[in-house]
Order: C-alpha cells, then structure tokens, then sequence
C-alpha cells in the first residue's frame, strides 16, 4: 500500500489547499496575497508542510510516467479513505494493480530504447572499418597488436574512456592519470566480449549494446538502456602485470 498511501497523500493536499483558499479570502484584511508567488498563500505550518509533501509526492508520482491517471478518480478515493469508507480495492488487488502499471510503462520504454538502438547500429555498421562480434559487439581498431590475448578469467590492466552516444563522458582512466587493473570475470558481459580480442598494446573502441552493459538498470551517470561507447586501450596481461 506504500505507493496508494504517496498517491492519496499528494491528492489529499490538492484538495486541502483548494478549501484553504476559501479561508484565506475571509482573512484578506489580515494577509495579502499575490498571484504571481505561490508561496504567499502557504498561511499555516500545516499549509507549508501539506504543500512540500505534495510538490515531492507529486514530482516522485509524474517521474513514474504514467500518463493516463485520473485526478478526479484518485480523489474521489482520497475522499472514501479520509472517510472511513470500504476501498473499491482489496489490498492485494491495489498493490498488483500498481505493480503491473509501472511494468507496463518500463516494457514500453525498453521497447522503444530498442527499436532507436537497433536503428543505430544498423546504420554504425556501415562505417568504414566496422567490425561486429556475434554477440552484437561492434568495434573499431585504432591500434592494432600482436601478441598473445587475454582469456575471460584473466586479470588486466587497461586505461579506457566511457561516453554515451551523445558524447557524455561518464567516466575515465584518462582524466584520473591512472589506469585500471581488473578481472575481466567481474566487468560487463560487453567487456568480457571485447577485450579478450585485443592483444597487449592494442586499442580499440566498442560499440556495446544495452544488454551487453547494465540492461534497464540506471547506473550513475548512465541512464537505463544506454548504448555505452569505450575506448579501451590493454596495456597489461596478467594478474602480475606479465603476459
């Protein structure tokens, strides 16, 4: 019931607000109110803390994108509950209910993420010195190597740079001046692909799809269902810094 208590909480406030504003007419003598600052008509302790978990409750609900709610429907259930009254819903029923909403509204953002990615690397394809994996990995060399390569379970050390297709950069071995040592068993599937092709001294730049990185999960800087772009140079082979 966590997210009907957020939802009645925030239209419990609309509508305490609303009748709010027929007591600040009555007291206009005592305080003047403007139309272009709000906050004017926050008179009470209770008016300002009924507004801020609104606005944040409020804010929280619109970030779930669900664009097909109905405020007079939720409060009219607002109204039942401040009343006592039996809720159209059992419990349960409410949970799965919400549940099932933000899935549906996840699998409708992951669909459409798919469908711009698919497009992109159709078209990434296409450039001149584009290679692909069977995995879906694509890949450009910008310096190529000799040499043994290194195996899944491997350790390694590499210096790399992380950006978005947009050209955000989320993160770089580069900018700290300091490379990165690693068990290739413990990074994204995306690298565990990528660098067992490359030999040591080779530089290369992936193209990884969504699934192969952190899938419909957010990651700091990184936005759910994100196309990551690496440039990764391996500058060590082995646990030792040896090949």
């Amino acid at each position: 019931m966590k997210y009907i208590a957020l939802a009645l909480l925030s239209l419990t406030t609309v509508t305490g607000f609303a009748q709010q504003k027929k007591k600040t007419s009555a007291t206009k003598k005592k305080v003047v109110t403007t139309k272009s600052n709000p906050t004017n008509q926050l008179i009470t302790k209770a008016d300002s803390v009924s507004y801020a978990f609104g606005a944040d409750i409020g804010n929280s609900l619109k970030s779930i994108e669900i664009d097909y709610l109905k405020a007079d429907v939720i409060a009219r259930a607002i109204s039942a509950a401040l009343k006592g009254e039996k809720s159209l819903l059992e419990e349960g029923q409410a949970r799965t209910v919400i549940q099932e909403a933000i899935m549906d509204v996840r699998a409708k953002k992951e669909a459409a993420s798919r469908a711009e990615e698919d497009k992109f690397f159709a078209e990434n394809a296409k450039v001149s010195g584009m290679k692909s994996t069977a995995e879906g990995i694509q890949y450009l060399i910008i310096n190529q190597a000799e040499g043994p390569k290194p195996k899944v379970d491997d350790e390694v050390t590499v210096h790399y740079r992380g950006t978005l297709l947009n050209g955000k950069q989320f993160d770089s071995s580069y900018d700290r001046n300091e490379p990165l040592k690693l068990s290739l068993g413990q990074v994204i599937q995306g690298w565990q692909i990528g660098i067992p092709l490359m030999s040591k001294g080779a530089k290369y730049k992936f193209f990884i799809p969504s699934r192969l990185a952190y899938g419909s999960q957010a990651k700091g800087e990184i936005p759910a269902n994100s196309t990551l772009v690496f440039e990764v140079e391996l500058i060590e082979i082995g646990a030792n810094g040896t090949t």
